[in-house]
């Protein structure tokens, strides 16, 4: 058996974002034939900056005050794994962006501290011992991503996350059960009555294309298509030849990829790609969402805070889904919460019996490649496969958790990450220089005193920001328009409203703005044109009493391509407000900054 379980899988994309609030999130849509190849940095990395934080109205006599400890949770493990005690602070070095910082705090945690001492011979000891300190509860959230895995590979997950409760479940954590398809919601509870009845109901609602098509394009063909459209691939002319194969492009043998309806069969394959992407990424999105959920649910919880994921992977390369796993990224380090990943699938087989059958459906199974396509169709399982983990590994690795995968022994694996080191340290610093522009900052942890170790810690802190990040005056005009409840039409915008149960089971509204491209102005500056929009979400009572908000800033600095995608698609800016059931007066408010235009928009929402 060969089993990986690894810290670091992709390197996670570091991308300069501030601190995601209720779920703020921008989202930027751009055509999938556009994505840019995987080994170059997209537009996004390049061109576009997101910045969201939680919305307070302002008073302009508040006084703000901040802390910039930096926590940095530390295990030390020595070259057979086991974890290495006995360490202080002195022991440790902390690397702020290359730069040595003073390690202020310092703490050991024990994942079981010593019990009081016992009584000798039925008397107290003579001086009584300081009463160790009670562990801190530590909140375990399970997260099965049941939209994206088949009923054989969520059997196993399943059946894992069941053993760890009865077997391995401190008494004082608490654990929760959330599903991708919001249909079992188990809020943190130390009843494991409670939890192994809620994963009892965990099923499978997987969600696939249409079946009975063809060509049977999968996600990573198509994204290969939409990348190099109108020229010949690989994936393009595997695709062309099981379509005639299967007499979708009305014909039939060789002639039909060139004959008078090759024209046809090139606008059927393409069709059928940019399809294919689009439902791939909308599962992604669907799952990366509620997992925001999730986070931010954690994120209230008073302790450790950890949130094992498991899934059978997807599609993840296209920009609105890298978007969004980073800002999951960001998201859970601004909460401290690790996210530890499974890999549902295990060890790769040759066919997965569903797999199998919906190739049987769709006639895929009855065709063979010609030579010049045929090392490519019998890798593209594979790689399929291969794909569909990176979001599992970004996640993991960009919040310092582990990736399990590889393996059949999902069992031994959940045990594993979920499992508390028995000695950790937690390590604090306060930086000498931190510009409060919600930059990235990667960190580094050594030991010097140590040999042959292994140093599993934080990776990278986000700064803070301030409210410089929007020009005071123009802010202050945000803010009062925020207050306000007319409408202004400077701009052409939309705004639509969901409301329902999230899958922490809080009953919450979700936000789409959309900002039309052609309302944008563009300032040119050397050789890119650039725009910032903002977006202010605020619920109010009935009352107009102030309950929540959202703010979020894009910043485009755009090469004409890029500008032209955005002018062409718009801006969409998307948040979730979480409340109780009741009436409540939603306004949203949006600027692009270049011209100095604002629209605004309230509505009642109504949340079961």
């Amino acid at each position: 058996m060969n089993m990986q379980l690894t810290s670091s899988g992709r390197a996670a994309r570091a991308v300069t974002l501030v601190l995601l609030c209720l779920l703020a999130v921008v989202m930027l849509h751009g055509q999938a034939q556009q994505a840019p190849a995987q080994n170059t940095p997209g537009p996004f990395t390049q061109e576009i900056k997101i910045y969201s934080q939680e919305y307070i109205p302002q008073d302009a006599n508040a006084i703000r005050v901040k802390s910039t400890m930096v926590p940095v949770p530390v295990v030390v493990r020595d070259s057979h794994g086991n974890v290495v005690k006995g360490l202080k602070r002195e022991d440790f070095q902390v690397f702020d962006e290359g730069k040595q910082q003073n390690v202020t705090y310092f703490d050991v945690e024990l994942a079981h501290p010593p019990a009081p001492a016992a009584l000798v011979d039925g008397k107290l000891p003579e001086k009584p011992a300081t009463p160790p300190a009670l562990p801190k509860p530590r909140y375990i959230g399970m997260y099965f991503d049941d939209k994206n895995m088949t009923a054989g590979n969520l059997y196993y997950v399943r059946n894992a996350a069941m053993s760890f409760v009865r077997k391995n479940m401190a008494e004082t954590d608490r654990a929760g059960v959330f599903t991708a398809s919001a249909t079992v919601t188990q809020q943190f509870t130390s009843n494991k009555e409670q939890l192994l009845n809620a994963l009892k109901n965990v099923m499978s609602h997987i969600r696939k294309p249409a079946m009975g098509t063809c060509p049977n394009i999968t996600p990573e063909q198509a994204y290969e298509i939409s990348r190099f459209r109108f020229e010949h691939s690989d994936a393009f002319d595997l695709a062309v030849q099981q379509a005639i194969a299967c007499g979708a492009c009305g014909q039939t043998g060789a002639s039909a990829a060139n004959g008078p309806g090759s024209q046809d069969c090139t606008n059927l394959v393409t069709s059928r790609a940019d399809f294919v992407l689009e439902i791939a990424e909308e599962f992604g999105e669907d799952s990366l969402s509620v997992l925001g959920d999730v986070i931010r649910y954690m994120g209230k919880m008073p302790g450790r805070r950890t949130l094992i994921m498991g899934s059978s992977g997807f599609f993840s390369e296209t920009r609105p889904i890298q978007i969004l796993q980073d800002r999951m990224i960001e998201a859970a380090l601004r909460n401290g919460i690790v996210i530890n990943t499974i890999d549902a699938k295990g060890l790769f087989a040759d066919n997965d019996p569903e797999e199998v059958a919906d190739a049987d459906a769709n006639g895929s199974n009855n065709f063979l490649p010609t030579p010049n396509v045929t090392a490519y169709a019998q890798d593209l399982a594979l790689l399929e496969k291969e794909v569909s983990n990176d979001p599992l590994a970004a996640l993991a690795d960009g919040t310092g958790g582990k990736f399990f995968h590889n393996s059949n022994d999902i069992m031994g694996g959940l045990r594993e990450i979920a499992e508390l080191p028995e000695v950790s340290y937690v390590l604090g610093f306060s930086p000498d220089v931190v510009k409060e522009n919600g930059s990235l900052h990667e960190l580094k942890v050594k030991v010097p005193g140590q040999h042959d170790i292994s140093i599993s810690a934080r990776k990278s802190y986000f700064a803070p920001t301030k409210k410089e990040g929007i020009p005071g005056a123009m802010f202050q005009k945000l803010n009062r328009e925020v207050m306000l409840t007319d409408t202004r039409n400077e701009m052409v915008t939309h705004v639509t409203t969901e409301t329902g149960t999230l899958a922490t089971g809080e009953s919450a509204v979700k936000i789409t703005a959309h900002v039309d491209g052609h309302s944008l102005f563009f300032k040119k500056e050397d050789k890119t044109r650039n725009e910032r929009v903002v977006f202010i979400t605020a619920l109010f009572d009935t009352q107009n009493h102030f309950l929540a908000g959202t703010e979020a800033i894009v910043d485009m600095q755009l090469r004409d391509a890029t500008r032209q995608q955005i002018i062409h698609d718009g801006v969409n800016g998307k948040a979730t407000l979480q409340a109780p059931p009741g009436n409540y007066m939603l306004r949203e408010v949006m600027q692009e900054v270049v011209g100095g235009r604002i629209s605004a928009t309230s509505q009642a929402v109504h949340i079961p």
